[in-house]
């Protein structure tokens, strides 16, 4: 090509980009003034605000739901804190409370003392033992906590911590839903794990490493704090009406995004709103749950452990945490796609960017002799129903799947965005224009057929966003 065809080429160019906006014109100005009543910005408007307030509480129903009416879904919330230092090392000093609460280290030491010192021992050895007998109750004191902290690090307490939880759900349950039993008490306002398991295996270490003192702890209903509210009325109520909601409000929401969409001047905009509002909302949600936190620890009861009780609140608001940021991603990704649809603006030359990119490597795998053949034209002929079914396919993995992570919505979003530029890099132009290609030794053909469906949004007319 010499330097007196470019002038020309860019001029054709230019013809065929007026061409293409003033077909868009046609096709879309009839229906634009049946989209001009007063009243759809300010429908939309607030079907997206009322929308983005109900998705955090959508959020919070369903992790209320699934924690308290699935026992496995709450066990494997609170598994993991059997490996958490804190928790471990509060449930160590629980421990210790309880066994030195039979046995008096002090007392029994002075004892023994007494006892060698009423058998004649020279004057010289009583004075020793009665000054080793501190020390040596500290050193049976080291001894009992080196075996606690063993059991409690070891794959034994797992297990019997994940048993434990598996009991306390049923008090959980009965302490949120107000509803106890002969068995369980719900004044209290706790959720606590039974610990006499664990002390009954401790108390069998330490007798079968000769601690004979230790068969003087009797068989206790020892417990450990997961879960304390002084306000056990308020958090009933709201425990009530977030289970009864959880059903159908997640449901709920997203339809009012959809009839937001539906009814707005700009249905892009009303899209990129209901996005970027939701994305919002769930980091609020977020900011919530650290705000929460440190009011949560400051009304527990002096001498709770405020490391452990905090490793407690994280882990039981986990799932809150993973579901937000799931949304998060979901919501970010569909205002991308808005914005990215614009047709005019930082989107549109954002795609355009794109779509001249992939028209690029289309043309040099033409140009490579890499055909696609029918397959091709096929990909190229269908290509709208293909965006819509690997999109469709995406959301449907994404619904299906029970409790979504934020890392597994990102991982759905960069495979269906791989597969799509796959499929267009793939597509192929018809064979009277793969001709012209080969006429020209270029990638023009093809190049043209993408700017033929690459801008398919039509220009956006008024000022509103929705």
């Amino acid at each position: 090509m010499t330097a007196s065809d470019q002038p020309d080429e860019e001029a054709a160019r230019l013809r065929r980009e007026v061409e293409q906006l003033r077909q868009q014109l046609d096709e879309t100005s009839p229906g634009q003034g049946d989209r001009r009543g007063w009243w759809r910005p300010l429908v939309a408007g607030l079907l997206i605000a009322i929308a983005a307030l109900l998705a955090p509480v959508a959020v919070v129903a369903t992790w209320a739901n699934d924690e308290i009416g699935d026992t496995n879904r709450y066990v494997d919330t609170v598994g993991p804190l059997a490996s958490n230092p804190a928790v471990q090392q509060a449930i160590v000093k629980r421990i210790e409370t309880e066994i030195y609460t039979y046995i008096d280290l002090d007392t029994i030491t002075q004892d023994v003392v007494n006892a060698l010192d009423q058998q004649g021992l020279p004057p010289r050895a009583v004075t020793t033992l009665h000054a080793i007998s501190g020390p040596l109750a500290s050193a049976v004191r080291g001894f009992i906590n080196d075996r606690i902290t063993t059991f409690v690090q070891s794959s034994a307490f797992e297990q019997a911590w994940i048993e434990a939880n598996r009991q306390a759900h049923t008090q959980m349950v009965a302490v949120l839903t107000g509803k106890g039993s002969d068995t369980v008490d719900t004044s209290g306002g706790q959720v606590s794990v039974s610990v006499a398991t664990i002390i009954d295996a401790i108390k069998t270490q330490l007798e079968s490493q000769g601690f004979s003192i230790a068969s003087r702890i009797p068989t206790v209903n020892a417990s450990f704090v997961i879960f304390q509210s002084d306000n056990l009325t308020k958090a009933q109520g709201a425990f009530s009406l977030l289970d009864d909601i959880a059903t159908w409000l997640p449901f709920f929401a997203l339809l009012l995004i959809v009839v937001a969409v539906f009814v707005a001047r700009n249905r892009r905009h009303a899209l990129l709103a209901a996005g970027l509002a939701v994305a919002a909302s769930m980091i609020l949600l977020g900011a919530l749950l650290n705000v929460l936190r440190p009011i949560y620890l400051d009304a527990l009861p002096t001498g709770t452990s405020l490391d452990a009780a905090g490793a407690v609140y994280d882990q039981l608001v986990s799932f809150i945490r993973m579901a937000l940021r799931s949304v998060l991603v979901v919501a970010l990704v569909i205002a991308i796609g808005a914005w990215f649809m614009a047709p005019t603006g930082a989107g549109a030359a954002a795609r355009r960017g794109v779509t001249s990119g992939i028209s690029k490597v289309r043309s040099g795998r033409a140009r490579a002799g890499l055909r696609t053949g029918e397959f091709g034209e096929a990909l190229a002929r269908y290509r709208n129903p293909i965006r819509v079914g690997v999109i469709g396919l995406a959301a449907l993995i994404y619904l299906l799947r029970d409790h979504p992570t934020g890392a597994f919505a990102i991982t759905v979003v960069i495979i269906t965005v791989l597969i799509l530029v796959l499929a267009e890099i793939l597509a192929a132009p018809s064979a009277s224009e793969s001709e012209q290609v080969d006429d020209k030794g270029g990638g023009d053909a093809e190049d043209k057929a993408e700017a033929t469906t690459g801008g398919g949004d039509p220009p956006e007319t008024g000022s509103s966003a929705t």
